[in-house]
């Protein structure tokens, strides 16, 4: 039977450094899937784009379209070995916020749990500024935080549609990574007895 556990959280909130240490922690076996690099290979494939960060930029019907292709291999993916699905419950494009998961994408992915990493939007700038190995839009703490609200609002309708649980993790720089590293290997480890 699929499983699947998403983990999600806006740019530079941590989740993938979170990810990677609580993989090495947790007695489960998972296989790590990016949601932005499947729909990423499927846009380079169709010779839409050379560049990761550009698929954002595409049109709505077509991005819908990579989203529904990445689904699809990541059910396939998951029906042979349980994943962990890095992604973003919401993408910010030049119209507006897009959904990470349409109803007939979250349908067919069909998580178990749903994991949201979230910071406070000083601590999510000051990683953005640091990192500069990806093109990130600038926004101000305001807006970062308004895209957190979107993530959880967003989470919840998914949850609606797969019947997966909703876990949130905090990401603070003073209470320090570990924390949040701990909570998700909690959270892996659950999840995969749950389902023995």
């Amino acid at each position: 039977m699929p499983f699947v556990v998403v983990i999600t959280g806006i740019p530079g909130v941590g989740k993938s450094t979170i990810t990677r240490l609580a993989l090495q922690r947790t007695r489960a076996k998972f296989r790590v899937v990016n949601f932005g690099d499947i729909m990423f290979q499927e846009a380079v494939k169709a010779g839409l784009v050379s560049h990761r960060d550009e698929v954002r930029k595409l049109s709505l019907k077509v991005q819908r379209e990579l989203q529904l292709k990445a689904a699809q291999r990541i059910l396939e993916i998951s029906q042979k070995e349980p994943v962990l699905l890095d992604t973003h419950a919401t993408i910010k494009t030049p119209l507006g916020y897009m959904l990470g998961f349409p109803k007939e994408v979250i349908e067919v992915i069909n998580p178990r749990f749903m994991v949201i990493i979230e910071a406070n939007p000083s601590e999510i700038l000051g990683r953005r500024l640091r990192d500069l190995k990806r093109d990130r839009d600038v926004e101000t703490e305001d807006q970062i935080q308004r895209h957190q609200d979107l993530n959880r609002a967003a989470t919840i309708s998914y949850a609606m549609h797969s019947n997966a649980l909703i876990k949130i993790i905090e990401n603070h720089e003073d209470k320090g990574l570990e924390e949040a590293v701990n909570e998700l290997v909690k959270i892996l480890d659950l999840a995969v007895n749950e389902d023995a």
